[in-house]
């Protein structure tokens, strides 16, 4: 599998998606432009949300500290919830223990995708206001991200 990334901000707020095994560096790339972006989207001075998706992502040297610093320099520039989209049961439960030890549990939720399903074919529909198709579950995670409500966390605690 190809590694590839992309940051990007959305009328709603922030887009991210990490595919593959990415180095340090690009890790670091993400995270500058994540930090960057969060201070645009704070100046606006609206509540914004988020969807970040870990396709097949291969975190090996995961550094944790810097997902609870990016989740909490989010809140407090207007975070108001995210939806986190992955294909591994063992790197949510990794996610779901950063965002208690950042405080945003209430916040955000993690959505994990049966292996087999094409991330890309009905997310993207949905993101760009085109029917999913065929990808059923991922209505959840965008109205989540959209209108919130209440969807069960995944955690090493439940």
């Amino acid at each position: 599998m190809t590694a590839s990334y992309f940051v990007e901000l959305k009328t709603w707020g922030l887009h991210v998606r990490l595919q593959g095994t990415l180095s340090i560096e690009q890790r670091d790339a993400i995270a500058r432009q994540v930090e960057v972006h969060c201070a645009s989207l704070g100046a606006r001075g609206t509540p914004w949300c988020s969807l970040v998706e870990f396709d097949h992502f291969e975190a090996d040297g995961l550094r944790p500290e810097i997902l609870v610093a990016l989740m909490r320099l989010a809140r407090r520039c207007g975070h108001q919830r995210s939806a986190v989209v992955m294909t591994d049961w063992h790197w949510a439960s990794a996610m779901a223990d950063a965002m208690i030890a950042a405080c945003i549990d209430d916040q955000a939720r993690i959505f994990v995708q049966a292996e087999g399903l094409q991330a890309e074919s009905g997310l993207d529909a949905e993101i760009e206001g085109r029917p999913a198709g065929d990808f059923a579950g991922m209505d959840s995670a965008m109205a989540w991200v959209l209108n919130g409500g209440v969807v069960p966390m995944v955690s090493k605690a439940a």
